[in-house]
């Protein structure tokens, strides 16, 4: 299984195509989001917050740390993705509270975005790299 992984995440365009469809998830109009089933479920959109930005993190860092070849800039890069991560959340927050119909500005959505690069920048920083 974890070879697989590390195989997997050797691929560049996972990571880049799981920021790109979290862009493209939180640019959709409100009236295109299901109000109904499991989405119905108040608090949901903080679960999926917390994971599509944690995803970032995660697996930016799975890639680059099976491809680095400079050990000593891990801890940084990991600082960097997760704050491009909550920066990235942020900016999208603005995004809907302005420009997307039927969506809004939510701070708490900000801070489940930033929850979600939290946890996984702590998970590749104390308990992936030892």
């Amino acid at each position: 299984m974890m070879r697989l992984v590390k195989k997997l995440s050797t691929w560049k365009i996972i990571p880049i195509a799981w920021t790109v469809t979290t862009i493209i998830l939180l640019c959709l109009p409100g009236s295109a989001i299901p109000s109904t089933g499991v989405f119905a479920t108040k608090g949901i959109d903080k679960v999926v917050h917390t994971i599509l930005f944690g995803g970032i993190v995660l697996l930016g860092g799975f890639n680059l740390y099976y491809r680095r070849n400079e050990k000593s800039k891990w801890q940084r890069i990991i600082v960097f993705l997760t704050l491009f991560s909550i920066g990235l959340g942020i900016g999208l927050e603005f995004l809907q509270g302005d420009y997307i119909p039927n969506r809004s500005f939510d701070e708490y959505d900000i801070l489940a975005d930033s929850t979600g690069a939290i946890i996984a920048a702590l998970y590749h920083l104390f308990v992936k790299v030892k």
